[in-house]
């Protein structure tokens, strides 16, 4: 067996706790709340077009502006807890696929998407990394490597907004199918 079968067989059984589901979903939207607070006085517009950006000038435009006012220390403070965020909607997305994909008896050949909230975590530590070391000197900020953070986020996003989008659509066609359609 495997060390990736071993795992998927572990997340599975896992995922019939609803308190390990709730105790790491408290723990995601917490952290959530928490870098949301922080940024939010440098505009989540920012933040977000700074992280997702593949335009070297776009990332040192917004970093300079921080930069300039003082405010760069604010989204420095970001990462005490970003660097811990992966963890926690990593293995809360995780096991929310695969009580999904247990509720709903999707083919085990799909099990794969059971990690890739690991994947999007992955991706969101390459990017903080990328980000410390532009920021620690703009000149840093190359093309290429911008593009490569860019990149690291963007799959970020999609990979984490994928399993929530998979999750809602089967949870959803289970309470219609088990609740909705019963009551007819």
């Amino acid at each position: 067996m495997n060390i990736f079968l071993r795992a998927e067989n572990f997340i599975i059984r896992k995922s019939d706790s609803n308190f390990l589901i709730a105790v790491f979903g408290i723990f995601y939207f917490t952290s959530q709340i928490i870098i949301g607070s922080i940024l939010h006085p440098l505009g989540v517009k920012n933040a977000l077009v700074l992280q997702t950006t593949f335009s070297s000038d776009t990332f040192k435009s917004i970093a300079s502006v921080w930069i300039a006012s003082g405010q760069i220390n604010t989204y420095y403070k970001h990462f005490y807890f970003d660097n811990f965020h992966p963890i926690w909607y990593s293995i809360f997305l995780s096991l929310l696929i695969a009580k999904a994909f247990k509720i709903k008896n999707i083919n085990p050949k799909f099990n794969f998407i059971i990690f890739t909230p690991f994947i999007a975590g992955i991706c969101d530590l390459i990017e903080n990394i990328m980000h410390i070391y532009f920021l620690a000197d703009l000149n840093r900020a190359t093309p290429a490597l911008v593009a490569l953070s860019g990149l690291a986020t963007n799959t970020k996003w999609f990979l984490a907004l994928s399993g929530v989008a998979i999750v809602s659509i089967l949870i959803a066609v289970w309470i219609v199918k088990n609740f909705i359609t019963r009551i007819k």
